[in-house]
């Protein structure tokens, strides 16, 4: 049996699990870097669990966001944005036969950094978000804001990182991990800082850029 084909019966297989156990869901399909989640791609019915077989006999764990999405895989890439029942996902691998790897997010978040920073186009275009950035807008630090409503998972690396101010007695801060989804024409790079939606900002000490999505470690800016 073909390959497509066979993907095909596996994706109406979800198709008719997720009518049956999920929720409806919007897919949001990036193109911009500003407010990805504006415009639904599409609307389907989707559910989400941390066990690959679907055995829904627990919730996803704290620290550990990936997870595995019950829907129609018909149309689904790497990088799609998910919304279901007032939780965000982005779609980080999809393989045939299996269902798609998610990750479940915690936050929104806003870059900021030089014109032109993590453009893979060459054309240094920016986006302005009002609500983080100030009358010039800029990022309240002389930085522009690169791109801005991203769904991002956040949580703590480790609990005292090996740089420090120097001072004796001083707490070393902690380093954070952020899995942010593939963007359009566009890689985090370190220097820039990101915001959040509660008001926290970061910046970027080292990216892994990949066809799933960017892995960045930060460190939280105290001032």
């Amino acid at each position: 049996m073909y390959q497509a084909l066979l993907q095909q019966k596996v994706a109406r297989g979800y198709a008719k699990a997720a009518l049956r156990l999920g929720a409806t869901t919007a897919q949001y399909r990036p193109t911009v870097l500003d407010a990805p989640m504006g415009t639904p791609y599409a609307t389907l019915l989707a559910a989400f669990n941390n066990d690959k077989k679907f055995g829904f006999d627990g919730p996803a764990l704290w620290d550990k966001p990936a997870v595995f999405g019950l829907l129609d895989t018909t149309d689904v890439l790497a990088g799609d944005l998910l919304t279901c029942a007032g939780e965000n996902y982005f779609v980080a691998r999809l393989e045939p036969f299996r269902p798609p790897l998610c990750i479940l997010c915690n936050c929104i978040v806003s870059l900021s950094g030089d014109p032109g920073q993590g453009s893979t186009n060459g054309d240094g275009g920016t986006c302005t978000d009002v609500s983080a950035s100030d009358d010039y807008g800029t990022g309240g630090s002389g930085k522009t804001i690169l791109a801005s409503g991203w769904p991002a998972f956040i949580q703590i690396k480790n609990k005292g990182g090996t740089t420090g101010d120097g001072i004796p007695g001083s707490i070393k801060a902690a380093d954070y991990e952020m899995f942010l989804p593939v963007m359009p024409n566009f890689v985090p790079t370190t220097y820039m800082t990101v915001t959040t939606d509660l008001g926290m900002t970061y910046t970027i000490s080292a990216v892994e850029p990949s066809q799933y999505g960017n892995r960045c470690l930060m460190g939280v800016n105290q001032v």
